[in-house]
C-alpha cells in the first residue's frame, strides 16, 4: 500500500473519529459515569465493529453486505434502546455506591456490546467503510498485509481518539467529590444518553 493512500486513510478516519457522534457520547457517558476501565471495554468494542466493516469493505462481500442490510436496521434499535437503557441508569443510579465483582464484568461486558452495536448502527461509519473506504485503493488488489496496515490503523486512530475522550471524562469528574454534584452530572448525562437515543430511534 502506497504512503500517500495510508496518510489519505489516517487523515480521514482521523477527522471522522474526532467529529462527535453516538459512540463518543456514549464513551464520554460512560467514563464518566462508571470509570476509565468501563469506557475502554466500550472502545473495545466500537473498535471491534470497525474491523467488521473493514473485512466486509476488503473481502468485497456484496452478498454478506446486503444481507447485513436488516442487520443494520436491527443495530439501530438496538443502539437506541441502549442509549435510552444507559441513560435512564444514570438517572437512577447511586453517586455513592461503588461497583465490584460479578456486576462490575456485567458492566464490562455490556460496555462492550453497546460499543459494538452503537458503531453498526452509526451512520459515519457505514458511510465511510461501506462508500468512501472503496474510492482510497483497489480492494480487489488488498493484500493480507494491507488488511493488516489499514486494521492498525483503524484500532489506532478510532481507539486512540475515543480514548482520549474517555480520559476527559473521567479527569473531568474529579471535579465533581460530593455525591449532590455527582448525582447532577449523572442527571445531565442521562439527559443527554436519553436524547440521543431518542434521536437514534427516529433517524432517518
Amino acid at each position: 500500500m502506497a504512503p500517500d493512500t495510508i496518510a489519505a486513510l489516517l487523515g480521514t478516519m482521523l477527522v471522522l473519529a474526532v467529529v462527535p457522534g453516538p459512540s463518543d457520547i456514549a464513551v464520554v457517558t460512560r467514563s464518566a459515569a462508571s470509570g476509565f476501565t468501563s469506557a475502554l471495554f466500550m472502545v473495545g468494542g466500537i473498535v471491534a465493529a470497525d474491523l467488521v466493516f473493514i473485512v466486509l469493505a476488503i473481502y468485497s462481500l456484496t452478498a454478506a453486505a446486503e444481507a447485513m442490510g436488516s442487520l443494520f436496521v436491527l443495530a439501530k434499535y438496538a443502539c437506541a434502546a441502549y442509549l435510552i437503557w444507559l441513560g435512564a441508569g444514570l438517572w437512577r443510579a447511586r453517586p455513592d455506591v461503588a461497583i465490584a465483582g460479578p456486576a462490575a464484568r456485567a458492566a464490562r461486558f455490556s460496555a462492550f456490546v453497546g460499543g459494538f452495536f452503537i458503531t453498526l448502527a452509526d451512520p459515519k461509519a457505514i458511510l465511510f467503510y461501506m462508500g468512501l473506504f472503496p474510492a482510497f485503493l483497489d480492494l480487489s488488489r488488498v493484500s493480507l498485509a494491507d488488511t493488516a496496515i489499514l486494521m492498525s490503523i483503524a484500532t489506532g486512530v478510532v481507539g486512540g481518539v475515543k480514548l482520549g475522550y474517555a480520559y476527559a471524562a473521567e479527569r473531568a469528574t474529579s471535579f465533581f467529590e460530593n455525591s449532590t454534584a455527582r448525582r447532577r452530572l449523572n442527571m445531565a448525562a442521562g439527559t443527554v444518553m436519553l436524547g440521543t437515543g431518542v434521536y437514534v430511534l427516529f433517524r432517518g
